[in-house]
């Protein structure tokens, strides 16, 4: 049984001091040959660039193992 680790995106937080972190998304599925959607072995890695572990609480939200709270910030437009 192989295994394949894939990074998703990225995504940037703040804490409610306004200390910044880029939480790294990854997908982890136990058999990289299977199609979409994604099989139920699959699951998702959150960590921080310093690779501490991200918890996601749901709409933007998310829990360092630490417990301290972080809120996704929006992407700025792109208008051309």
């Amino acid at each position: 049984m192989a295994i394949s680790i894939r990074r998703l995106s990225d995504v940037l937080a703040s804490t409610e001091s306004g200390r910044l972190y880029r939480i790294e998304v990854f997908l982890q599925a136990d058999d990289p040959r299977r199609a979409a959607p994604p099989p139920i072995d699959t699951r998702y890695i959150l960590r921080t660039t310093d690779g501490e572990h991200v918890m996601a609480l749901g709409d933007k939200r998310y829990r360092l193992k630490s417990g301290e709270i972080l809120t996704a910030l929006t992407p700025p437009s792109q208008e051309t």
